[in-house]
């Protein structure tokens, strides 16, 4: 079966595309869908006789408008698929690692969002109507619960099931990756939960990927021999003894590289490559909180070394964001818990969306301004990432609903 990479036409010359023209497809693909939709349910009136005049005028315009949209929407997918080639290339190069029956996981997965949703939905509903007779209200509300924990037990599931390779995700993002280094043995904090997270679907590093997907989506090399990916950067694998020269090419096509400070050898070595091959800006290190010895880790590469204590700062799970001026002299950004209260966090039962890893991400965002890079979205992702199951739950029902109501009018028509 060929790969993603062997699906591209190779030669484009072009690398990535940028944030904003990766938002104008999307917005592209968006209208010509919503014109589409509204010229079928307009044609669906003329057919039951609502309206024909206003009806057929309007499918018309609706449908012309989505024949128009479609040639710069293939166009826009086409381009997004091309500038990233290369690097899908180098990522697909060993395989992906696709479980079984991927399918039938995808609809298990969509099934427990739908009943998470749904649930959440009922209980709501009951606990604010007071139409309801009492006993209804307390079977919406049993029902509630029972369907909420359900889809909740099938997302922990099969959300790593799920999970897409570096392939995937750069197939369907179009720009240049964050390339995410850091020791194998890191795996395990991060994938905990913050304390402030109410549930497991919101782990440090899915949070941290989906702040970084600001700049571009994150990829990370895959611990070899594991059989599920851990959810946030998406992972390519690559062999123990050929992985060099793969990483190094990684890191001149990326955008940005972010690595996180620990023992071994792979970790010097990529430092040491950042530092000769690529520009001083285009490098973050994370350092953990009470290893000073990694200090002389990093003193090995820069011109001017690091005192000890800088590394120690913090409280979180990375204590520092290192930064880099023109010269290579090292900047460091304690992360620091900052006050403040959104309405939405706010609100009465409500968690902070402020968890440890969105100061971790604020003050990435500090040190990327520092060096000239300003992402604005950075912060609010890490938010929004908190609240992405219910996020997607919502979208779920409305992709649903919509479609729903479509074939009901259709067999409306076909009825008459």
């Amino acid at each position: 079966m060929k790969g993603p990479a062997q699906r591209l036409r190779e030669g484009s010359g072009v690398v990535g595309v940028s944030s904003r023209l990766r938002m104008f497809a999307r917005w592209i693909t968006a209208v010509a869908l919503a014109a589409a939709y509204a010229a079928l349910h307009l044609l669906v009136n003329v057919g039951v006789g609502q309206q024909v005049r206003a009806s057929r005028a309007g499918a018309l315009w609706c449908g012309a408008v989505a024949l128009a949209l479609l040639g710069p929407a293939l166009w826009l997918r086409h381009r997004r698929r091309a500038g990233v080639a290369e690097i899908v290339a180098l990522v697909d190069r060993y395989g992906t690692r696709r479980p079984r029956c991927r399918r039938a996981v995808l609809a298990a997965n969509t099934a427990g969002c739908v009943l998470a949703g749904g649930g959440a939905l009922a209980v709501a509903v009951s606990e604010r109507s007071a139409a309801l007779p009492p006993e209804a209200s307390l079977l919406l509300l049993a029902g509630g619960v029972a369907a909420a924990g359900a889809g909740l037990l099938v997302l922990r599931s099969t959300r790593p099931y799920a999970a897409r390779g570096a392939a995937q995700a750069l197939l369907r993002d179009g720009r240049r990756p964050v390339l995410y280094l850091r020791s194998f043995d890191d795996d395990e904090a991060a994938a905990r939960v913050d304390d402030r997270a109410r549930s497991d679907l919101r782990a440090r590093e899915v949070q941290f990927a989906a702040a970084l997907g600001a700049v571009g989506p994150v990829i990370a090399v895959g611990r070899p021999g594991e059989t599920l990916p851990l959810l946030g950067a998406a992972r390519f694998y690559l062999p123990l003894d050929d992985w060099q020269g793969t990483v190094r090419r990684l890191m001149d096509l990326s955008q940005l590289i972010v690595l996180r400070l620990g023992p071994g050898e792979g970790l010097r070595w990529e430092i040491g490559e950042a530092r000769a091959t690529q520009p001083p800006a285009k490098l973050i290190l994370l350092a953990p909180r009470g290893f000073p010895e990694l200090a002389g880790q990093v003193n090995a590469s820069l011109p001017t070394p690091l005192l000890p204590r800088e590394m120690v700062v913090g409280g979180h799970w990375v204590g520092a964001v290192i930064a880099f001026d023109a010269h290579w002299t090292p900047r460091v950004f304690p992360v620091k818990e900052r006050g403040g209260r959104t309405a939405w966090t706010a609100r009465p039962g409500g968690s902070s969306l402020r968890t440890p890893t969105v100061h971790l991400v604020r003050t990435i965002h500090t040190a990327l301004a520092a060096t000239g890079r300003r992402q604005r979205a950075m912060a609010w992702r890490a938010q929004l990432a908190t609240r992405k199951a219910d996020l997607v739950m919502a979208g779920l029902a409305l992709a649903l609903v919509l479609p729903g109501w479509l074939g009901y009018r259709i067999l409306q028509l076909a009825g008459r």
